[in-house]
């Protein structure tokens, strides 16, 4: 049961949180349209919603190796070498993914020093929590995927 939820975290989050984007759209563009009365304050949400969406998006994308790569030079390699060169990949990305979570985390600690969104009102570092564990996520991802692709080879 722990790891059906833990295989489908970032799905059901994206699927949960595109539900969001796309009801707060219908319903401002409605009341913008029809009723003459637009609740623009509330489309700021939207875009920070869209935030988590990438950083999770990313992440899910990296469990199904599904992102875009240059497989032409990965192909020229010899089968001997993708293990290295699957390695290596694997470093650059867990360096980079790392290196944005801690500064994201960095930014976070600033942003929960009592700022707050302009036109809802929430903490702003809601949204900046997205990049330190979106980045988190994706390193593990990456290395559950890498560590399946080495068994099946």
């Amino acid at each position: 049961m722990i790891r059906k939820i833990w295989d489908n975290v970032e799905e059901g989050a994206i699927c949960l949180l595109l539900f969001f984007m796309v009801t707060i759209t219908f319903i401002t563009v409605v009341t913008r349209y029809v009723f003459n009365f637009p609740l623009s304050y509330i489309d700021q949400l939207v875009p920070n919603l869209f935030v988590w969406v990438t950083f999770l998006g990313a992440s899910a994308a990296v469990k199904r190796r599904a992102h875009l790569g240059l497989s032409l030079l990965y192909d020229l390699v010899p089968a001997g070498g993708r293990a290295a060169l699957d390695a290596l990949i694997l470093f650059g990305c867990a360096a980079f993914f790392l290196g944005a979570a801690v500064y994201g985390a960095k930014i976070v600690s600033l942003q929960m020093e009592n700022r707050l969104t302009t036109s809802l009102g929430y903490p702003s570092w809601l949204v900046g929590l997205a990049v330190p564990v979106g980045s988190v996520l994706f390193v593990v991802r990456a290395v559950e995927a890498w560590a399946r692709r080495r068994r099946s080879a």
